[in-house]
């Protein structure tokens, strides 16, 4: 994974993996936050998904609002409409995997919607999806970082360029 632009933002990533079992690498800010991100992905190939992704603590929550690919799994939760497309909402618990905190039991809020296109850039506004997962009882904690994510698994080699900024 490289940084071209590694002390400015936008800021450009670039990651490359070959037959992982499982990688997540983006470029984005610590702590995280509701706020409109902007992002164009130059090119990519043999992602699982594209997302903007973080974690809160207290409670201890994955998330992920996808872009690209898919992040369906586990319980359908409701919809929320934005930025012009509908994403559907899923919860799903994870137990004794790896996290920010070690090995746990957390929650993860998935808003999959997936249908983006490279080359092109596109926004998120990420106070709609938290507001919205509130709103059904999905709370969020302290935001830690947040990220334009790629994610890879199950044996899959590729690469994505992509450029993240706040807008």
């Amino acid at each position: 994974m490289t940084f071209p632009s590694a002390s400015q933002f936008p800021g450009n990533y670039a990651i490359t993996w070959s037959a992982v079992n499982d990688v997540v690498g983006g470029k984005g800010w610590n702590p995280g936050a509701a706020r409109n991100i902007g992002y164009n992905v130059g090119a990519a190939s043999g992602y699982n998904n594209i997302s903007i992704y973080g974690w809160t603590t207290n409670p201890l929550v994955e998330y992920y609002i996808c872009e690209f690919g898919s992040v369906a799994n586990g319980s359908v939760k409701g919809s929320v409409s934005s930025d012009g497309h509908t994403y559907t909402t899923y919860e799903h618990q994870q137990v004794n995997q790896p996290s920010i905190q070690g090995t746990a039991t957390f929650e993860q809020y998935l808003d999959n919607w997936g249908g983006s296109s490279t080359g092109s850039n596109h926004s998120v506004t990420t106070a709609n999806h938290f507001n919205h997962w509130n709103s059904i009882g999905m709370h969020m904690g302290t935001f830690n970082y947040q990220i334009l994510g790629t994610e890879s698994f199950g044996g899959r080699s590729g690469s994505v360029n992509a450029t993240v900024w706040q807008q």
